[in-house]
């Protein structure tokens, strides 16, 4: 028998299926509001399973009988610039899933991280179009001031945060709904990103409502805000980056930008006060630097050894032990670089077809516009120290954002923004 957390979940997988098959478009576009629905957690049988992947589960199968293969064959048809980075990523996943020494939990992360996202994108991408990714922004929003909400709430009570986080108010971290800070910050610093370039960056169209511009600002502010909450350096340096990117691609605001980086740059160097923690944190000297910089000598050590395929799909600690000599430290399930992440889950192939699918991503965004390479840059900047993939939710995430970067106007061929 089912627990009774397996039936309520099954009961909202199936509520959330009707939903899809008597409004199957807005059911796939609003789908970003439940990503941190892998958080609710129960087994069918022997299988572990979550909310989000029962959800998609049931959208699929909605949407399919309502509109029948011809929404599929449509989302094929418009990701097809993404056929080859997309089937390669898919191969070298597989081939990661085989190395692995545990062929079963290896198929089962694949499942969570390749299959479902991809699938999930193609499908998308069958109702995705210049006008109603709209809605799509909105769930996105709705997302962000959820979890900031949540963040506050915590930062303010100190009730919910797990420890080690939980401690007073100067040097507590918020992590929302999730189990660790960094959560928080890879979850939003996409998202504040993509906010702030639609609100300030994109050229404004003269029907954007002001309920529009405020619900983009809304998200922006609620996505760094539970960044800031959340204390995480390399979530808020994602962010900074980001925004002076954006600011820096419009002529009008370019030469202020570039002002205020470099008074930035020297007030920062020129208080001690601010001096010393900065040089601390940016050259790795303060405890997580250093134990991040351990990892990483530790997993190239390991990956000389295994070039080619890395550790297998899921299978980083377990090999990693061996070469595991800072044994003060835990052994974590990434090592926190996005570079060596991949690496070591996917070995170099699949390395090098998420390198394949990234620029297929910027290439897209050069030719209709440069504001939906913003979160990929969000992306790639917390990546350096963080695991930015490999989690439900945010691999959801990545494709949802890789496809709302591929839409164009179909008359002009050129993005027009909402």
């Amino acid at each position: 028998m089912f627990s009774d957390m397996t039936w309520i979940l099954l009961t909202l997988a199936l509520a959330w299926g009707i939903l899809a098959w008597r409004k199957p478009k807005f059911a796939v576009l609003v789908f970003p509001i439940l990503l941190p629905a892998y958080l609710l957690r129960a087994k069918l049988g022997p299988l572990p399973t979550t909310l989000l992947e029962l959800c998609w589960f049931t959208t699929l199968l909605g949407v399919t009988l309502k509109q029948g293969w011809s929404i599929w064959r449509g989302g094929l048809a418009k990701s097809r610039t993404w056929l080859w980075p997309v089937l390669a990523w898919i191969v070298a996943t597989l081939i990661a899933v085989i190395v692995a020494p545990n062929h079963l939990a290896a198929l089962g992360l694949w499942r969570a991280y390749i299959l479902e996202p991809v699938v999930f994108f193609i499908l998308l991408n069958g109702f995705l179009d210049e006008k109603n990714r709209t809605i799509v922004f909105k769930a996105f929003a709705a997302g962000a001031i959820f979890i900031a909400s949540w963040s506050i709430y915590q930062f303010v009570t100190g009730q919910s945060i797990p420890h080690p986080w939980d401690t007073d108010l100067l040097t507590r971290r918020a992590t929302g709904p999730f189990p660790f800070p960094n959560a928080v910050s890879l979850f939003c610093a996409p998202l504040a990103a993509l906010f702030f370039g639609l609100a300030f960056g994109a050229i404004r169209r003269p029907e954007r409502s002001e309920a529009q511009q405020m619900i983009l600002w809304l998200g922006f502010l609620s996505a760094t805000l539970a960044t800031l909450l959340a204390k995480s350096v390399g979530g808020t340096l994602a962010i900074g980056i980001s925004v002076a990117a954006c600011l820096l691609w419009k002529k009008k605001t370019r030469l202020p930008t570039i002002g205020a980086i470099l008074l930035g740059i020297i007030i920062l160097f020129s208080v001690p006060q601010l001096r010393s923690p900065t040089l601390k944190t940016l050259s790795f000297q303060g405890w997580s630097g250093r134990v991040r910089v351990w990892m990483w000598q530790e997993t190239f050590d390991m990956l000389k050894d295994r070039p080619i395929f890395g550790a297998g799909f899921g299978a980083y600690p377990e090999i990693f032990k061996p070469y595991h000599k800072k044994t003060f430290i835990e052994i974590f399930q990434y090592p926190h670089n996005i570079v060596l992440n991949l690496w070591s889950e996917t070995g170099l192939l699949g390395l090098l077809a998420f390198t394949w699918i990234c620029f297929t991503w910027l290439r897209l965004t050069r030719r209709h516009n440069l504001i939906f390479a913003l979160p990929l840059l969000a992306i790639l900047i917390q990546g350096l120290v963080d695991v930015p993939y490999f989690k439900n939710d945010l691999a959801f995430m990545f494709w949802i954002l890789a496809a709302l970067a591929a839409v164009a106007n179909p008359e002009t061929g050129k993005d027009k923004l909402i």
